[in-house]
């Protein structure tokens, strides 16, 4: 063979394949282009949907959490300023204990620490109650 023929004969291939690629296709191959391109895009949709879902189930316990973990400090703390408070009345009622004397006096002690008592008890009744890191 020539050396300019195997030339004429590479380029005469390569125009029929360029030539080619603006040809139409038969209605019956574009068809099952068109179905396999629209099942590949509904399959992908469809990944994208649950890949959605997923991260928005993600983030609402995210926020869920958030928000337990919200309550459960506002128990807490609901309970010390309670607890606190508690404290101070009977600190109060025990410095009026001391204008009494004899069983007066610690019949008014006993008093205070059974209001005491009390409080502290009802406090923590309330943070079992609210808290939902203890229901």
């Amino acid at each position: 063979m020539y050396p300019s023929a195997g030339r004429f004969v590479l380029a005469l291939c390569a125009a029929m394949l360029v030539g080619a690629c603006n040809n139409a296709k038969s209605p019956s191959t574009v068809a099952k282009d068109v179905d396999s391109a629209s099942q590949s895009a509904e399959k992908d949709t469809t990944k994208a949907e649950e890949r959605a879902a997923e991260k928005v189930a993600s983030a609402e316990k995210d926020v869920q959490n958030e928000q337990r973990d919200e309550e459960h400090v506002a128990a807490a703390q609901e309970e010390n300023v309670a607890k606190t408070d508690a404290k101070g009345e009977r600190n109060i009622a025990l410095a009026k204990c001391e204008s009494l004397s004899g069983d007066q006096q610690q019949a008014c002690k006993d008093h205070a620490k059974a209001a005491y008592d009390q409080a502290v008890a009802e406090a923590k009744q309330d943070r079992d109650s609210s808290d939902p890191k203890r229901r």
